[in-house]
């Protein structure tokens, strides 16, 4: 789930990436702890028209020891094709992925890589967006609030608010904050027929209140390190927060094994 923070949420993408790039390095050079990291992925694939993967395009910013491994699983994955006029389409779609690895004494790693959706992509190769600031006012009144915010994607890339759903709270105080963030959202649109498509996703917010910024970062990394069927074999915990969800994709998993 995003929380709100006074730094733009680059403290937990900061630490995921050191922890991510030391796991790397450590497979690499074949060390022998048997630590879970866990981590986001993502890649763009082209898709043929009946939605076999054609090409992979793993994020730049994993390292390749990971990008190898993403790669090869998404090419073994199907998608039911986009349909235009009753007809099969080819396109690009962006798959995003809940991982786990393991590194091995042997140098590898054993990877579990989880389907959390697919649709448009971060603009700028990011993983996650960034996270709304949190209101002056509604921080020195000690007010809290929980939302479900509905992001309309054009096909220029641009977010806009379709709605805002109200679970806790009063949206008063924090609707011009909500509002603000998705305004400088950037996204890379879905692509049917070599052009680019509209797309709405739902992305819960909550603005919590507890502790320092940096402290509550560092409880979230630590908690989503754990969030996923291979890390919770290895680490004997269990979780399933809020993600942000692709409601409307044009392309549908079919297998994801």
């Amino acid at each position: 789930m995003l929380r709100p923070t006074n730094q733009g949420g680059s403290g937990m993408k900061g630490m995921l990436w050191i922890g991510l790039l030391a796991f790397a390095s450590a497979a690499s050079a074949g060390g022998t702890k048997n630590e879970a990291v866990r981590f986001y992925a993502n890649a763009r694939v082209v898709l043929d028209d009946q939605g076999v993967p054609q090409q992979v395009v793993p994020n730049e910013r994993l390292p390749k020891i990971v990008r190898d491994q993403v790669e090869q699983r998404l090419l073994q994955w199907r998608f039911e094709p986009a349909r235009v006029d009753g007809q099969n389409k080819a396109g690009v779609t962006y798959v995003f992925l809940d991982a786990c690895a393991v590194p091995q004494v042997d140098g590898g790693m054993r990877m579990a890589l989880d389907y959390r959706s697919n649709g448009p992509a971060l603009a700028g190769a990011a993983l996650v967006p960034h996270a709304p600031r949190y209101p002056v006012d509604a921080a020195r009144s000690n007010r809290e609030g929980s939302f479900r915010v509905m992001v309309n994607v054009g096909t220029d890339g641009l977010a806009t608010v379709g709605a805002i759903e109200t679970r806790s709270g009063s949206l008063k105080s924090f609707e011009k904050a909500l509002r603000d963030w998705v305004a400088s959202l950037r996204y890379v649109p879905e692509e049917v027929d070599g052009r680019p498509v509209a797309t709405q996703l739902a992305m819960p917010v909550d603005f919590s209140l507890g502790g320092s910024t940096s402290r509550r970062l560092d409880r979230e990394r630590r908690a989503e390190m754990l969030d996923s069927a291979e890390c919770r074999a290895v680490t004997g915990q269990d979780a399933d927060p809020e993600r942000p969800v692709v409601l409307d994709s044009p392309f549908k998993p079919i297998t994801t094994g």
